[in-house]
């Protein structure tokens, strides 16, 4: 009984915020979005829903939304419930995107003078031959922020990285270290390849958020 009331309020608060040819329409909105671009063309068509394209990488998003998300085929949809807003997912497309990784320590040629990057090497490839940690010598060394990450870049695309960057990685083993220097842009690197490149996939959702008022009831955005 108790079950069955739930439901009749839970029903009560939806039709006090949207009418049934609101809730028609939508669906037969969303029934069309099969691409970023009718995606796209879906949040431009309902200015007022609080409607965003995300993008999931598996290895990097690592949570049970995440999880639920990539346990679904193209074209899915489902729905979350919380005491603030409802939310609706739809699977736009999921691709299996070649990623990168690898750790660096940057030095600044428009900074540093030749002489001084030389010698820096130096001593930075003599603390490594010692058993020094990389990460430990990125963290002191390494003339960027990702310094404060142990140089790590974690996965990344191709399109993320210099042209240069990307085929020193090709062109090495996992765990070697090698230089990289770009004199025309005065960028020096010592790269330590850490993983091997490989395959993630890639999923784009489209996420529409439901918010409701101070009495729990869906806000009506039709209106």
């Amino acid at each position: 009984m108790i079950k069955k009331y739930f439901y009749i309020v839970l029903l009560f608060c939806f039709s006090f915020s949207f009418s049934q040819t609101d809730i028609k329409q939508l669906k037969k909105d969303l029934e069309l979005v099969t691409d970023i671009k009718s995606a796209k063309q879906f949040i431009k068509d309902n200015p007022k829903l609080k409607a965003k394209v995300y993008t999931y990488n598996e290895e990097k998003h690592n949570n049970s939304l995440s999880e639920k998300l990539f346990s679904k085929n193209v074209g899915a949809s489902f729905e979350t419930k919380e005491q603030s807003a409802n939310t609706l997912y739809k699977i736009i497309c999921i691709t299996p995107t070649l990623h990168y990784r690898a750790s660096y320590i940057f030095l600044d040629g428009k900074k540093l003078t030749i002489s001084k990057i030389t010698n820096l090497h130096t001593v930075i490839m003599s603390k490594l031959n010692s058993g020094k940690q990389f990460n430990h010598l990125a963290g002191k060394y390494s003339m960027d922020r990702n310094a404060r990450k142990g140089g790590d870049l974690g996965w990344f695309t191709s399109n993320k990285a210099s042209k240069e960057f990307v085929n020193s990685l090709k062109e090495n083993n996992v765990n070697t270290i090698f230089n990289l220097d770009l004199p025309e842009t005065k960028k020096h690197y010592i790269i330590n390849k850490t993983h091997q490149q490989k395959n993630i996939r890639l999923l784009q959702v489209l996420k529409i958020t439901f918010e409701k008022d101070k009495n729990k009831r869906l806000i009506n955005v039709f209106n």
